[in-house]
C-alpha cells in the first residue's frame, strides 16, 4: 500500500510541510467543547483527555471525533546528554526496555492489550546516542531528516 505522506528530503522540504498544513477545524472545537459543558460532571474533570477529545475532533473535522484502530508507536533511543548524569539509569537500560516490550512485559503493553490497540516499537539510529547537546547540536539536519523517515 502506497504512503500518503511525502517524506521531506531536507529542513526547507519539513518547513514547507509544516506551512501547508490545514489549520484545524475551530468549529468542531466549538463543538465538541459546548457538548462538553453540558455532561454530567466537575468541568475538567477528565483532565488531560477533553484536550485531547478537541485535538482529535479539530483534526478530523468533526464533533464527534473516533479511534476506530489504535496504534501504539514507542520509538526508542538514547540521548548523548546522559552523560551529564541529568537520568539515574544508564543507557544499557533502553535495550533492556526495547526487549521488555517486544517480550510484552511493560505497562506499555498491558495499555495496548486493554485498548486492542498494536504496538510497534521503532530502534531510532540502532540506540546510538544523539551528541550531547550540552556541548553540541544534539543533531544536526541531516540526522534529524533521517528521524523524521523513521518514523
Amino acid at each position: 500500500m502506497p504512503s500518503r505522506l511525502s517524506f521531506p528530503s531536507d529542513m526547507a522540504a519539513l518547513r514547507a510541510l509544516c506551512h501547508d498544513l490545514p489549520p484545524p477545524d475551530g468549529a468542531a472545537r466549538s463543538a465538541i467543547t459546548h457538548r462538553d459543558s453540558q455532561l454530567t460532571k466537575p468541568p475538567g474533570s477528565l483532565g488531560r483527555l477533553e484536550e485531547l477529545a478537541c485535538w482529535a475532533g479539530e483534526w478530523q473535522h468533526t464533533a464527534h471525533p473516533r479511534a476506530e484502530r489504535a496504534d501504539i508507536i514507542v520509538f526508542a533511543g538514547n540521548h548523548g546528554v546522559t552523560a551529564q548524569g541529568v537520568t539515574p539509569w544508564p543507557t544499557d537500560v533502553t535495550r533492556q526496555m526495547v526487549l521488555n516490550f517486544r517480550n510484552g512485559g511493560a505497562a506499555i503493553n498491558q495499555i495496548a492489550r486493554v485498548a486492542a490497540a498494536r504496538l510497534h516499537v521503532v530502534e531510532v539510529q540502532e540506540l546510538r546516542p544523539t551528541a550531547d547537546l550540552t556541548h553540541a547540536a544534539a543533531m544536526d539536519e541531516t540526522t534529524f531528516i533521517q528521524a523524521i523517515h523513521t518514523g
